[in-house]
């Protein structure tokens, strides 16, 4: 059946992004009512000339999803066909791991669409109404193309509010283990597939846990918002010499203190339960100091409107942290808000290092690991930023 059309504005208001896929309500003209939220859509400009094809949600302000810019049918032959490219591309990452992201929504030309393999599970999301129009094919599309033993559905988020959805989680098929061990390098972890955080496991900072080997060797190192233990597990495995993890909630240092236990490394490691900043200010009235510390917070700002309020969150804790660092000490510090740009993000380092009365040099900068590829033409797809800087000595 040939999909009913919607004719962008003309003017400036109905000009697009370049490979963009995102339309916003204000750039269209009127649409047909008797078409329904969630229906494929084609999309041509003020002249009538054809634009993209994607899924409509008037409901929403981004109100097209655009899954192509080529006339062709949006059916399960198309998504069998993007998420097959999507999983050769990350096919050399199973030398390394077993932990995957297969798709990454707009990314990989499937918006609202999140598919991450932990060892034999997939565990996949979605997060908008055009998308969950899909999913069934989508899912027959994760059986034929990622093949896994189990596949559950963990659509939980607040963007579903936004789109008219109800969040949803449970199992495609027979029913699998919620705890999954993975591998990355020479580590494993437990993902907790069910209460973990989003899928379970932070993929995306795959390649900046895998950079602490050099560095941790011999070393005392704190790890900050340590989550279910990703970088202190890491760094002990690494030979760190002592760890300490810290994070605010008491119900994720449980499974950090089993991912230690099957690295064989818990002697290593202090679980600490405590709020960033009030174990900061703790350590520094003890002339606590550490070698290595990790500063990887969840993002502190949700909207362009935040951002001062949270700048001065990141130059706070970073200054409080790098005051514990010993001579030649490293930190590796994050952000993974797209609304904090690097630029910005980097000056805020600058400043917290004047603060601390500190000087470093940068040892690495950090982004986001491969499976979640950055789209130049979507800078939204461009989110997790850091680095590894080393305080230099004392004069």
């Amino acid at each position: 059946m040939k999909e009913k059309a919607i004719k962008l504005r003309g003017g400036k208001e109905g000009v697009l992004r370049p490979g963009h896929p995102w339309i916003y309500k204000g750039q269209l003209k009127k649409a047909d009512p008797s078409i329904k939220p969630g229906s494929i859509i084609t999309i041509v400009d003020f002249g009538g000339n054809f634009v993209g094809r994607g899924y409509y949600n008037p409901h929403s302000e981004i109100s097209v999803r655009l899954l192509t810019f080529k006339d062709e049918y949006i059916d399960i032959a198309f998504l069998e066909r993007r998420m097959y490219a999507a999983f050769e591309k990350r096919k050399p990452l199973f030398k390394v791991t077993d932990a995957v992201r297969i798709v990454f929504s707009e990314a990989d030309g499937l918006p609202g669409l999140i598919v991450d393999k932990y060892g034999d599970t997939v565990v996949f999301q979605i997060l908008t109404l055009g998308m969950h129009r899909l999913r069934e094919a989508a899912v027959e599309c994760i059986k034929s193309v990622v093949r896994p033993e189990f596949i559950f559905e963990k659509s939980l988020s607040q963007f579903r509010k936004i789109e008219g959805l109800r969040d949803m989680m449970g199992w495609w098929g027979p029913m699998g283990r919620t705890e999954v061990e993975i591998r990355e390098g020479r580590v494993r972890f437990l993902v907790h597939i069910v209460n973990g955080h989003k899928t379970g496991f932070y993929l995306d900072q795959r390649r900046s846990r895998m950079a602490l080997e050099p560095f941790s060797n011999g070393k005392r190192v704190l790890d900050l918002f340590c989550y279910t233990g990703g970088f202190a597990v890491s760094a002990a495995v690494f030979g760190a010499s002592r760890v300490t993890a810290v994070d605010i909630k008491g119900d994720w240092l449980k499974p950090a203190a089993k991912n230690a236990d099957i690295n064989g490394v818990f002697d290593k490691i202090e679980f600490v339960e405590s709020d960033a900043f009030s174990f900061l200010n703790k350590a520094a009235r003890s002339g606590e100091q550490y070698d290595v510390i990790v500063v990887d917070p969840p993002s502190f700002i949700k909207s362009k409107n935040e951002l001062k309020s949270a700048s001065k969150g990141y130059r706070d804790l970073n200054s409080a942290a790098m005051k514990l660092l010993s001579d030649k000490g490293v930190l590796a510090t994050f952000s993974c808000s797209h609304y904090m740009p690097n630029d910005i993000f980097s000056g805020i380092i600058k400043d917290a290092a004047k603060v601390a009365g500190k000087e470093f040099s940068i040892l690495k900068r950090c982004r986001q690991a491969e499976d979640h590829p950055i789209v130049r033409g979507i800078p939204e797809t461009e989110y997790l930023k850091g680095y590894f800087l080393k305080i230099n000595e004392s004069k």
